[in-house]
């Protein structure tokens, strides 16, 4: 049995943050309908085509499981059908701008009227600031506008965006976390509510160990490449074969144990170095004198010694490598997937183990508008209405 059954969610989100938690709601169970908009669909399906058969692979990696409709709510025709599949869903995510929304009737105020029990998330770039409650974003920005940005890459070079969308993902997963909160709450009162995150404020809470510093202190937080700002030594490190690894010995036990696995006890009584904040202090100093050793062995002759020896260290591996190492070490951890066109894809399963086991999602992201005229016929629009609407590309 799966966690969230017979929970309705209407996904009108678009990019990544809304549909990525639409999508960790159907991994959690739930039955999610994805409206998209006719002939073109969600702007990322025109991103790339890596997965082949014009599919692109971004998109697909966000929107398994979904059913998928087309619907254009711009329209008093799109509206209706948006209000009517809402007045009998639990959950509705969405991603427009505050003015748009409301002008096409679909905020929360108008929705909450047809069905007082709706959960609805709103995912904006800024929230409530002040002159920007109508600015767009999207993940670089909310990194630009964060921080995050300035506290990336090499110190000598200029700012660096993370490798993955992390400020998009993270407002995703606070999306999920606010509307399981709030269906929670409505399993109490019987009424449902606004739950509203940004990207901005999901950016902020990647960075906790940051933030009350800056608060409350004056903490000269600068790009350190692969290194950290607060701990010494936590970075990567090349090898003799060109390769690189990273070692994350910041606290007394673990400075100690990289040290003698090293060879250099003799760090250990250098003032400079003996606190994981002195250390932080004479960072270029430790690094001058940390990098050559690690020059002098491979990447797998080091790995072999710090097995052996308990020191936290990883080789830096590439996605493909990553996948490839981790398959044949966690059970399961990849499925298959169904897609209309494509046939058996293979995916990441959902991050989340349970003791009860339930079954992985086994559908694919939908194709463009596949499931319009089966969603459409359950909430009582007739064959006649949809081929109407089709003939006008309204659906």
């Amino acid at each position: 049995m799966s966690h969230l059954p017979a929970l309705r969610v209407l996904d009108l989100a678009s990019a990544l943050a809304g549909p990525f938690a639409a999508m960790l709601l159907s991994e959690l169970g739930a039955e999610v309908v994805k409206v998209e908009k006719p002939g073109r669909g969600d702007l990322i399906r025109a991103t790339d085509s890596y997965v082949g058969k014009g599919e692109s692979g971004y998109f697909l990696g966000i929107n398994r499981g979904k059913r998928g409709i087309t619907a254009d709510i711009r329209t008093p025709v799109g509206q209706e059908i948006i209000r009517r599949i809402a007045s009998e869903c639990d959950v509705l995510v969405q991603n427009f701008r505050p003015h748009r929304i409301a002008e096409w009737g679909l905020d929360y105020e108008n929705l909450k009227k047809v069905n007082p029990r709706l959960i609805y998330c709103s995912v904006s770039a800024f929230g409530e600031a002040e002159g920007m409650e109508e600015d767009a974003g999207n993940d670089i920005i909310g990194q630009a506008y964060s921080g995050i940005l300035d506290v990336t890459g090499d110190p000598e070079g200029a700012p660096s965006k993370t490798g993955t969308p992390v400020v998009d993902v993270s407002a995703g997963m606070l999306s999920t976390i606010g509307i399981l909160a709030a269906l929670h709450r409505r399993s109490v009162t019987g009424e449902g509510e606004h739950v509203r995150v940004s990207l901005l404020e999901a950016a902020y809470a990647l960075m906790p160990n940051y933030v009350v510093s800056v608060l409350n202190g004056e903490p000269n937080y600068t790009r350190q490449g692969s290194g950290h700002p607060q701990l010494v030594p936590y970075q990567a490190f090349e090898t003799a074969d060109q390769k690189y690894i990273v070692v994350g010995a910041f606290h007394r036990a673990s400075w100690r144990t990289l040290c003698k696995a090293i060879d250099r006890e003799d760090l250990l009584e250098d003032d400079r170095f003996r606190e994981n904040w002195d250390r932080v202090n004479h960072r270029k100093e430790l690094e001058a004198l940390l990098k050559p050793v690690f020059r002098a062995k491979t990447r797998q002759d080091w790995l072999a010694r710090f097995e052996g020896d308990k020191v936290m260290a990883a080789p830096v591996l590439s996605v493909k490598e990553s996948m490839a190492f981790f398959d044949t070490r966690i059970e399961g951890l990849f499925i298959e997937t169904q897609h209309q066109t494509l046939g058996t894809l293979r995916e990441v399963r959902m991050p989340i183990r349970f003791s009860s086991n339930p079954e992985p999602v086994q559908r694919a992201a939908p194709t463009l508008g596949q499931d319009t005229r089966e969603a459409l016929r359950e909430v009582g629009f007739s064959d006649a209405e949809i081929d109407a609407w089709k003939a006008e590309r309204l659906v």
